[in-house]
């Protein structure tokens, strides 16, 4: 059985390199790599990997990959990090202080910068403390209360 990360690497190379314009096809070609999966699993797949279905100006669809794909990884990634090391938070002003298990502030500072919440404006990291700077009170509630739903969501 191939694994998740392999297969997603052969979705990709074939939505670059094939022309199809079903998931029929997708699947088809998958085949002939020796990659069995159903047609529900391609469907998440795709998804996950940010991949949509468009019209292109010939009439015929084709398959192309978003950057809700990067969005998608980054948001994993910072979820991944906060499950594993996040220790406690608290607002000051429009700062949000992120405390971290030791040595661990800076993946979660780089996740933050990378996923773009808007009302981050920026973060500094300690050994152990993640300080995300924010423009408002508000803005550093809301992003306060986006971290817990991280922690919380499945």
């Amino acid at each position: 059985m191939m694994k998740k990360k392999n297969r997603h690497f052969q979705i990709l190379k074939l939505i670059d390199s094939v022309k199809a314009q079903s998931q029929q096809e997708l699947l088809d070609e998958l085949a002939k790599l020796d990659i069995h999966i159903s047609q529900s699993t391609l469907s998440k797949d795709l998804k996950e990997l940010g991949i949509i279905k468009m019209r292109g100006k010939n009439g015929k669809f084709r398959f192309l990959q978003t950057k809700e794909r990067d969005a998608f990884h980054t948001g994993v990634m910072l979820k991944k990090e906060l499950l594993d090391f996040f220790r406690e938070s608290t607002v000051v002003g429009n700062l949000l202080v992120i405390r971290t298990v030791q040595g661990n502030a800076s993946g979660v500072s780089k996740f933050l910068d990378e996923i773009g919440w808007p009302e981050i404006v920026g973060t500094l990291a300690s050994v152990d403390t993640v300080l995300a700077i924010t423009r408002t009170p508000d803005d550093a509630k809301a992003a306060m209360d986006k971290l817990q739903e991280m922690l919380t969501s499945k």
